[in-house]
């Protein structure tokens, strides 16, 4: 075991070179990133090769064989990423090392805090090592600078909680039936050291078990959702179960005003959210949804917003993840800083129009006039663009959605004009809306221009629409059935020269009751001069007495 093999006075002098080679203002991003690999579970193997060396794998996009040497592990460690000097993945395996000796914890908070003193002033010199054997009771806190619990405290309470239950109660390979039903409550009743964490506790809970639930998931192959049997059915009972209760955890929060002293534990939250944002599967809405929900309700002071917006930037920069590029649109507006998000949204457009309406959707309904007026005149030249990403399958019923909004807002501020232009950017979308729209205000031209220009003939149109068309006047249809004409040659089959020449008949009675039958022989020639290979199609001209 680490803690009987590593020197602690070494591992501590290690730590004190780290917090001195790196500043935790300059190098925050590789330091998280170390000690989110190690807290994930991504080192193993780890083996002790000296007093002073060790080595590990740490698994990132891929695996990477690392060794450090605790007596200069600023200068002598390998890593085969091919990062110059210190990289996440020694810093990976080192905070492996010191978590299994000392708290990793507190160690990253003195490091965040620049408390490099703090931690020479509790470590012993090099020379007065103990004995590598000497046994020892739980895990020392040499860094133990505050008596307070923290967040990393709860989830290694919750491992041994669940590790116990999960050994008493699995059956074979089947999943413990409602583990969550009964796991859940223990995990999370235990108020702490500190007034008025039970709430957060309860929170914390509830994502460790979810992280569970996911792992187990994927090891059976069920995150993609879908019920193959029992088992799978019951995992995912348990999988809503505790994805509702980390919500109400969310409100109970919210719902109340949180003593200053839980600002540390909340602070640390913020990066057990931030894994929720990259969830894939069935689990990868939840993952959104809490994550924009917990900024809105929990997260809520500025600098905390804009530090994350700053990682989540970085993340979309260097992994090109439209989700991270999503996720700091909404913490620009949350900021009140609605140019950055736009301009995130025309970066990134793959996703933007569902993100976009949903703050449309918040501006109109709150009455905040002016903003959504400013958002949308930025935004209005990417919508057809935003509009053609969208799947086919939800296209329809997010239009619907966006359409009831605006002519909402239209209805409210006595503006037509902003409905149709609207409804104008969203075509060929919008085709539908757009007609109902046009119809009501009478301007039947207008509704068959936009058919034709949409390539809908007299056969796509419902009967009693055509019927009303053509009772405000013959040659407002005609269009509509010459198109219908040509569309049923194009597909050159029997069937459809049957009916075009019922459009034709009907043509033909059009152009009698105006009195322009000259003109209807003058087309029916032409017809027949462009088909005369198309045999099939003459005979059923004569069928339809079209011709002698």
């Amino acid at each position: 075991m680490l803690q009987t093999t590593i020197s602690k006075p070494l591992l501590q002098q290690a730590a004190g070179e780290l917090l001195k080679e790196l500043p935790f203002p300059i190098f925050h991003h590789l330091i998280q990133k170390g000690r989110d690999l190690s807290r994930n579970g991504l080192v193993y193997n780890v083996m002790v090769i000296n007093s002073h060396e060790v080595e590990g794998v740490v698994s990132d996009i891929t695996p990477h064989e690392v060794m450090l040497d605790l007596a200069n592990i600023t200068r002598r460690h390998r890593c085969p990423c091919g990062t110059e000097g210190l990289c996440p993945h020694i810093l990976a395996l080192f905070f492996y090392i010191y978590g299994n000796v000392f708290d990793s914890g507190e160690l990253f908070r003195l490091w965040k805090k620049g408390q490099i003193q703090a931690l020479r002033k509790e470590a012993p010199a090099a020379n007065e090592q103990e004995p590598l054997a000497q046994k020892r009771v739980g895990k020392p806190t040499a860094l133990s600078i505050t008596p307070n619990e923290t967040v990393e405290d709860w989830w290694n309470q919750f491992e041994k909680q669940y590790q116990d239950f999960f050994s008493r109660h699995q059956n074979g390979k089947n999943w413990p039936y409602r583990l969550a039903f009964q796991l859940l409550p223990k995990l999370g009743k235990n108020e702490g050291k500190q007034a008025g964490a039970r709430p957060l506790r309860e929170l914390h809970a509830a994502l460790f078990l979810l992280e569970k639930l996911r792992q187990y998931g994927e090891a059976q192959g069920w995150n993609e959702g879908g019920f193959a049997s029992y088992g799978q059915f019951s995992w995912q009972q348990d999988v809503n179960h505790v994805a509702d209760r980390a919500f109400d955890a969310l409100e109970q929060l919210s719902a109340k005003s949180l003593p200053r002293s839980l600002n540390a534990l909340i602070e640390q939250t913020i990066p057990y959210v931030r894994d929720l944002l990259f969830l894939d599967g069935a689990l990868s809405s939840f993952g959104y949804d809490f994550y924009t929900t917990a900024w809105e309700l929990l997260f809520t002071k500025p600098a905390w917003r804009q530090e994350e917006r700053a990682e989540l930037l970085r993340l979309a920069h260097e992994q090109g993840s439209t989700r991270a590029a999503m996720a700091a649109a909404h913490l620009s507006f949350l900021l009140g800083e609605d140019d950055e998000a736009m301009a995130l949204y025309r970066a990134f457009p793959e996703q933007a129009g569902l993100f976009l309406i949903e703050w449309i959707g918040r501006f109109i309904t709150n009455g905040l006039v002016k903003r959504f007026e400013a958002v949308w005149e930025k935004g209005k030249e990417d919508w057809p663009l935003y509009l053609s990403h969208l799947p086919h399958l939800i296209r329809g019923s997010f239009l619907d959605e966006a359409v009831h909004l605006f002519e909402m807002y239209a209805r409210q501020r006595n503006r037509p004009n902003a409905w149709e232009e609207f409804l104008q950017r969203s075509l060929p979308y919008s085709v539908n809306h757009y007609t109902n729209f046009l119809y009501q205000q009478g301007r039947y031209r207008e509704v068959v221009d936009l058919f034709l220009w949409a390539n809908i003939t007299a056969d796509e149109l419902h009967p009693q629409l055509l019927k009303t068309l053509q009772a405000r006047g013959a040659e407002l249809v005609m269009p509509l059935y010459h198109r219908a004409v040509m569309k049923r040659l194009e597909e050159k089959n029997r069937a459809s020269y049957q009916r075009a020449v019922r459009h034709l008949k009907t043509l033909r009675t059009h152009y009698r009751s105006m009195k322009r039958l000259d003109q209807w022989e003058a087309y029916f020639e032409q017809l027949l001069s462009k088909t005369t290979r198309l045999r099939a199609f003459h005979e059923e001209l004569k069928k339809g007495k079209l011709l002698p």
